[in-house]
This record gives C-alpha cells, sequence and structure tokens, in this order.
C-alpha cells in the first residue's frame, strides 16, 4: 500500500504546490529592474495618447446621466472591431477577463493591442481561466515583463503551472476533482469603468469569424452606463480572489524569468487578412454607425456574476448567476426563447420548467442549441440525445437543432465569401483538440455552430451572458451576464433567434408519429425509466428523432398532425457522416450518464 499512499501525497501537494518563496521573490526583483515604466505616445492624438471614440462619449453621457444603453453583437468580426476600438479608445483603465484565449491570428491581435494600451498609459490588467489557454512558456514570461501598467493572471492554474501535461491533469482530477473543475468561465471587457462587453464568445479565431474549418455564431452585448461600475466590481473580485496567480508566478514560468530564459516577444506584425479591419476601428463615423446608432436606450440593466471559488461573500441574486436567473425564468407566462450551445437542463432547471408548464400550460418554450452535426462538443450532445424525449413531451419543448451549414450563412457570417477564399488558399487557424474533426459533410465554407447564450421572456425580459444554463454552469463554473428589461432590446434578441431556428438554419427534433399506440406507450415508459439511469440506458428505441421541412411545404408547430404531413424524418444524427461520431454519442449516453454535472 505504501506506494499508492505515497503517490497519494505527491498528488495532493502538487495540487496546492506554490512557487517557493525566494523564487518569488527573485521573480519580484527581475519584473521591478525589467518592465518598462516608458510612455510611448502618439502627440498628435493629444493626452492620454487614445483615439476618439462615440462608444466612450456616450458611457460617460449615460454614467453622468444616469441612463443605459444596450447594443447586441451576433456577427463576430463587429464583435472583435468593438474590443480593438475600445482598447485603442481607453483612457484610463481596461479590465479583459476570459475563459479562453488562442494564440492564433485574433488573439495575438487582442493581446498586442492590450500592451500598446499599456505602453501608452493605460492601466491593463488581463484575466484568463488556465484550463484553455495558451501555454508557451516563453510567450507567457515575454508578457510577464513587459511594462509596468500591464499585467496578465490565470485563474485556477493545476499544480500551479501554465502548462498542464497529460499527467498534470489525471493526477489533478484524481487528487482534486472538485477543485479541477472549478473554472472561471466569465466573459468581460471594462473600458474606462463606462463602457462594458459580456457575452459567450472567447478569445480566438473561430469566435470572431476568422476560422476556415468552423466557426461559431456566438453573441455579445455592449452596455453603456452605471452597471458597468459593477462589472469592474466583479472583476475586481476576481483579479484578488486566491484561486488567480501573476503568470510571473507560476511555477514553470518564473524560472525563465530568473535565470533569463527566452522571454522577450518576437515583433508582431498582423495578418494580411486583419488589415482591413484594423483600418476600420479608428474610422468614428462607421464606430457610431456599428455600436450607438443601433443601440436601444434600455429601461433597466442588472448584472449577474458568480463570485471566485472559496470566497462566500456573494449573499444576493445579483452574485449567485444561476439563482438569479432562474428567477427570472420563473416569472415568464407568455413564452420563453431559449438559446444555448448545449441542452443540458439541470434537475433544478428541469423542475423550474415543469412548474412553468403546470402554472401556463399554453406557455410557449422554445430551445434553440446545436444538431451533433454543428456542435464543438459531442459529449454535451449525448446528455441532450439521453433526455430529449423529456424536454419535448413532459416539459414541452420546442427543440431546434442548428445545422452544420446554415442556409443563412453568409449573412451569420459575413465574412464566408472571404472564408471560402481562404480555406481554398490554405489558410488554417489549426485545430482545438477539444473540438476535434468534422464528422459532418466536408464544404467549401467551414462548419458553424452556435455558442450564444441568452434568452427572452415574454417577448420584454433578456439574458445575454456565459450561463449555458446547464449543470457545470451551475455546479462547476462561475458565470456572468446581463440581463435587459426593455420590450424593444428583447424584440430584437428574439428576432435573432427565430431567424436561427428558421427551416433553412435549423432542424426540427420531436416526437415521433406512433402508428400502434399501445406499443408506443409502452416503448415511451421503459425509455423514460431507462433515461434516468445513471448508467446502463440501453434501450434503444428512441421516441425522438430530428425533422426537415419538406421543401414547399409550410412550416408547422412540432407535434401536431400538419407538422408530420409537412415535414420528414432524418434520425437522430442528420449529416454525421463519421459513424465513430455517432457510435460516441450512443455509448456516452448509454454508459455515462454520471458525469452529466461535468459536460
Amino acid at each position: 500500500m505504501k506506494p499508492f499512499y505515497y503517490l497519494f501525497l505527491l498528488l495532493l501537494f502538487g495540487c496546492a504546490a506554490q512557487v517557493q518563496p525566494e523564487l518569488k521573490q527573485a521573480v519580484d526583483q527581475k519584473l521591478a529592474v525589467q518592465r518598462s515604466t516608458q510612455i510611448k505616445c502618439d502627440a498628435s492624438l493629444g493626452p492620454p495618447c487614445a483615439i476618439g471614440s462615440p462608444l466612450l462619449r456616450l458611457g460617460n453621457s449615460n454614467v453622468n446621466n444616469d441612463k443605459h444603453h444596450a447594443a447586441i453583437l451576433d456577427i463576430g468580426e463587429d464583435s472583435l472591431k468593438a474590443r480593438l476600438h475600445l482598447v485603442r479608445a481607453a483612457q484610463h483603465s481596461i479590465e479583459f477577463q476570459n475563459f479562453l484565449f488562442r494564440r492564433d491570428e485574433t488573439g495575438g491581435l487582442v493581446m498586442h493591442e492590450l500592451l500598446q494600451a499599456a505602453k501608452r498609459g493605460v492601466r491593463v490588467r488581463v484575466l484568463f481561466d488556465q484550463m484553455f489557454t495558451v501555454s508557451e512558456l516563453d510567450y507567457l514570461a515575454g508578457l510577464a515583463i513587459q511594462h509596468n501598467n500591464f499585467e496578465v493572471r490565470l485563474y485556477n492554474p493545476l499544480f500551479n503551472k501554465a502548462k498542464t501535461t497529460k499527467s498534470n491533469m489525471f493526477g489533478s482530477v484524481t487528487c482534486c476533482f472538485t477543485k479541477t473543475n472549478q473554472r472561471m468561465h466569465n466573459k468581460l471587457q471594462v473600458v474606462d469603468g463606462v463602457v462594458g462587453l459580456t457575452g459567450g464568445r472567447n478569445i480566438a479565431d473561430r469566435y470572431f469569424d476568422f476560422d476556415t474549418s468552423y466557426n461559431f455564431k456566438d453573441r455579445e452585448v455592449l452596455v453603456y452606463g452605471p452597471v458597468v461600475a459593477e462589472m469592474s466590481v466583479s472583476f475586481d473580485s476576481f483579479w484578488d480572489s486566491d484561486f488567480t496567480v501573476e503568470i510571473g508566478h507560476l511555477r514553470d514560468v518564473a524560472p525563465l524569468i530568473v535565470n533569463d530564459g527566452h522571454t522577450s516577444l518576437s515583433g508582431f506584425e498582423a495578418a494580411e487578412r486583419l488589415r482591413p479591419m484594423l483600418a476600420e476601428i479608428e474610422n468614428r463615423r462607421l464606430m457610431y454607425d456599428l455600436f450607438v446608432a443601433p443601440a436601444h436606450q434600455v429601461d433597466a440593466v442588472e448584472y449577474y456574476y458568480d463570485p471566485p471559488h472559496g470566497d462566500e461573500t456573494g449573499n444576493s441574486l445579483n452574485t449567485d448567476s444561476t439563482a438569479g436567473l432562474h428567477a427570472t425564468l420563473a416569472a415568464a407566462e407568455q413564452s420563453v426563447i431559449i438559446q444555448s450551445p448545449y441542452l443540458v437542463l439541470s434537475r433544478r432547471s428541469r423542475d423550474l420548467f415543469r412548474d412553468l408548464r403546470e402554472d401556463h400550460p399554453e406557455i410557449e418554450l422554445v430551445f434553440s442549441t446545436n444538431s451533433l452535426a454543428a456542435t464543438d462538443a459531442f459529449s454535451a450532445y449525448s446528455a441532450t440525445h439521453k433526455h430529449k424525449k423529456h424536454y419535448i413531451n413532459t416539459l414541452g419543448f420546442d427543440v431546434y437543432e442548428f445545422r452544420p451549414y446554415a442556409n443563412d450563412a453568409a449573412e451569420f457570417f459575413p465574412r464566408m465569401p472571404l472564408l471560402i477564399d481562404e480555406k481554398k488558399n490554405g489558410v488554417n487557424s489549426g485545430e482545438i483538440p477539444a473540438v476535434g474533426k468534422n464528422p459532418a459533410l466536408e464544404m467549401p465554407g467551414p462548419r458553424t455552430g452556435l455558442h450564444a447564450k441568452s434568452f427572452v421572456i415574454d417577448g420584454r425580459v433578456s439574458m445575454v451572458g456565459s450561463h449555458n444554463l446547464d449543470p457545470r454552469g451551475e455546479g462547476y463554473n462561475t458565470e456572468n451576464g446581463v440581463v435587459i428589461f426593455d420590450s424593444e432590446f428583447a424584440q430584437e434578441l428574439e428576432s435573432s433567434i427565430r431567424k436561427d431556428i428558421k427551416p433553412g438554419n435549423s432542424w426540427v427534433a420531436a416526437m415521433k408519429p406512433t402508428a400502434l399506440p399501445v406499443l408506443g406507450e409502452v416503448n415511451s415508459a421503459i425509455e423514460s425509466v431507462s433515461r434516468t439511469l445513471p448508467m446502463f440506458d440501453i434501450w434503444p428505441y428512441r421516441s425522438t428523432t430530428v425533422y426537415e421541412l419538406i421543401p414547399g411545404a409550410t412550416p408547422k408547430s412540432p407535434g401536431t398532425e400538419e407538422f408530420y404531413e409537412n415535414y420528414r424524418p432524418l434520425g437522430s444524427f442528420p449529416d454525421v457522416i463519421s459513424q465513430k461520431r455517432r457510435w460516441q454519442v450512443i455509448l456516452i449516453s448509454s454508459f455515462m450518464g454520471f458525469i452529466t454535472p461535468v459536460l
């Protein structure tokens, strides 16, 4: 038993290991000497060397007049323009928080622009979750020593390291399963305390419509006004958390700094295909037309966020994102329109929608999500496959599954013609292991999937944020987002989601018609029992399938007699040509239902 005992002690020590105090002190001494304090500035811009911004002008006006405006960012490239414009326009401070950062063309550009803002006198603080963030040690060490105004920290680094090996991951899960899964999923950018940006996007090519293999249809919201101060408070709570570590203090980065390893950043040059956008972000008129003119003056905005793990100070709905969002959803009477990439509802959420259906039998419940062919996470879709009958038949959801090549893709992704040419010419952002190879048909353009997390209640209340309304967001992740009370804003958001569920953009998941009622009821009863089992859900006869509108037919509500006359069944996994992917979903849903809380 002794070897296992020593292994356990080693793993337990590794999970909690910190950089040695002497090494940390040596790092701090190096940084104090090497970090530049020089301010480089284009004198023609005037102090503080920032470009003029109609966005900041609106934000300052709203703060002074206690008003709020909000603008939806549905287009990935527009979101990148807004982010970069605000970075170049910042005069005092930038708080930048996100779950995932990749050093691809857009990610590298974002980090470069943040660094340039620091060099012209803006205080820039950057915070990423460690799990899926870039782990190039020389790059991180180079960032650490750049400038006194610039600091990068990572949240909950496994073994207090930037780079996680397979053995580290195994050891961390073995010794500290809960802590390993406690991730910071928040997305936030705050500039000068008056403009905030939050939503679903991480920092990588595929979130900004620049990936030639796979892109996300995602959503964020720009918020102008007093509530942005609360966003800054939430950022500070994470920045100061015991879970957060400065990159220079990480066990694998610190030696590079102390020993004068290779830490310099190579000269940065934006990719050729990004340069037209960089010219546009300094065009004030264009920025006004894109991000100020479409903004709605809204009645009220509430910001929700979870406190960092281990912080027990949060005791209100605003500092418990799941409780706050559930309280908002519970007030629905007529309709709930939800969009999330993963239809994986926790027991708590299922109970909420069951009560809504009982209290308001005619309520419209719509869920826009990914098909297996479109998703980036087949393991999460396995849970959808397992419980789909319950969502449709018991809770009464109309479920729409996004197609990997939507008919309106050119509208959703205005860069699509360019992406097709770039793909043809070999432009490649590289694979993300979590997504894997394309399981669907190959097409000239990239495959696409949903990543937006939003809902609209009764056409008057909206949410845009990072929460997938899933067990992981409820139990392990920290999340954030805004709830906006305004009918016009809600109508714009609902229209956007309803466009995504149009027949050419999404398939419909619905109950199969039953020719033999008795046998159908027996099958349904067995399936219902089987789905509740954490393992051995092996009943093969599913009561649901995916449907497509027959060309020329009229769309009808799922489950009605007219529906089956106008739609044709496609099976559970349309457009998925990978048999391996099909079997992965079936096996996970059959034998690994117990992992649903961490999907």
